[in-house]
């Protein structure tokens, strides 16, 4: 079953975009463009991953993270930014990406989370056993 990944982002060709790209890659899509639509999706669906730009109207991704990470503290967040350097809140994250990176690198960090995700699943249900 594919991972279904949350894009959050203000810009909406952008998020169009990211979108297309990664249903084109075999992964399922919600899409917000606001910090509360985010969080009603993240809070109503099974979210494997999400993906936040750093400047939204209003807020900024890292802090939707931290919400995102109070909810469910296991599921990933990547922050992607125009800007260069490493903003603040990243504690509330799992990994920065700048938006230069080619498609292929986003791609290959989700594919790397969702692995981190499955061994750690994966762990803790053979401890309950």
């Amino acid at each position: 079953m594919p991972a279904t990944i949350l894009c959050v982002d203000d810009e909406s060709n952008g998020l169009a975009i990211r979108a297309t790209l990664l249903r084109h890659a075999g992964y399922n899509v919600f899409t917000a463009s606001s910090d509360i639509e985010a969080l009603r999706i993240f809070v109503n669906q099974p979210i494997d991953i999400a993906i936040n730009d750093f400047l939204l109207e209003g807020i900024t991704g890292t802090q939707v993270a931290a919400s995102m990470k109070e909810i469910h503290p296991d599921i990933p967040v990547i922050i992607l930014s125009g800007l260069i350097e490493i903003p603040d809140g990243m504690e509330f994250a799992d990994v920065f990406l700048s938006k230069l990176e080619p498609f292929p690198v986003l791609l290959a960090t989700i594919a790397e989370l969702l692995a981190q995700r499955e061994t750690c699943s994966c762990i803790e249900v053979s401890c309950v056993a």
